[in-house]
């Protein structure tokens, strides 16, 4: 009975999220988005962070498919900011680095400092120690309601920001498409778990629209979550109706 309401809760909220419109970070970043995209595929070094993650698995329910997410839009979110140069495009090549790597230690406690340490042990013989700080603060500085440091260098607050941004746009849309049954497949999460829990912890992610850092974050992070708040409903009004 429980993995039956468990498969048809998730592909009636599947069916649900496609009837709404995509936000409009997609269709407006759609030449920045593939242009990141296009980064992800001509570096060996973000290939091999990318087979890191991949061999890792799922986390905490945050999976291959959370980290491709993350660093695919924290570089177009670069892009997007910085116009296409040289600078721009190997800022965006740290920024798919970090997305990718950012949750490599998801299930250990403080996992953000633990991914930075991951980072600083495994890429120094593949890049510039300038690069691999950079990469190391964004990913001490993803972390949600937690004070955040700064620096006095814009690249590097870009880099730290748009990765914070891109990885809380999944708080909207993908947290009831995607994350929410990782976490019940993985950490055996009970529909009564769910139906104790859910009211709160849709609140929480409610208030991470007023945190989004860049210009791009800012603009376009409130819709993720607003989108995310209605197929909350809808999913908390189907477990409540089969529970």
């Amino acid at each position: 009975m429980q993995q039956d309401v468990i498969s048809r809760g998730r592909q009636f909220i599947k069916s649900y999220a496609v009837t709404l419109p995509a936000p409009r970070f997609y269709t407006d970043s759609y030449w920045y988005l593939a242009i990141a995209k296009k980064i992800s595929t001509v570096s060996s070094v973000i290939a091999y962070c990318a087979g890191c993650m991949r061999e890792k698995g799922s986390a905490l329910g945050h999976s291959y498919y959370h980290a491709e997410k993350v660093a695919i839009e924290s570089a177009a979110i670069v892009l997007k900011e910085k116009g296409i140069s040289s600078q721009s495009i190997h800022l965006a090549m740290l920024a798919l680095i970090a997305g990718f790597l950012h949750d490599y230690y998801r299930e250990k406690k403080d996992h953000p400092a633990k991914a930075a340490e991951y980072v600083q042990a495994h890429l120094s013989h593949f890049m510039p120690e300038s690069d691999i700080n950079a990469i190391s603060f964004a990913i001490r500085n993803h972390e949600a309601f937690k004070e955040h440091q700064t620096v006095d260098n814009s690249d590097i607050m870009l880099l730290s920001n748009a990765l914070y941004d891109a990885d809380k746009f999944r708080w909207g849309p993908d947290n009831f498409i995607y994350t929410l049954w990782d976490m019940i497949a993985t950490m055996n999460i009970t529909i009564q778990d769910i139906l104790a829990h859910f009211p709160g912890g849709v609140e929480h992610i409610n208030t991470i629209r007023h945190t989004f850092r860049s210009k791009t974050g800012m603009e376009y992070g409130p819709e993720f979550i607003d989108q995310g708040m209605l197929i909350a409903e809808k999913l908390l009004q189907f477990f409540q109706n089969n529970s």
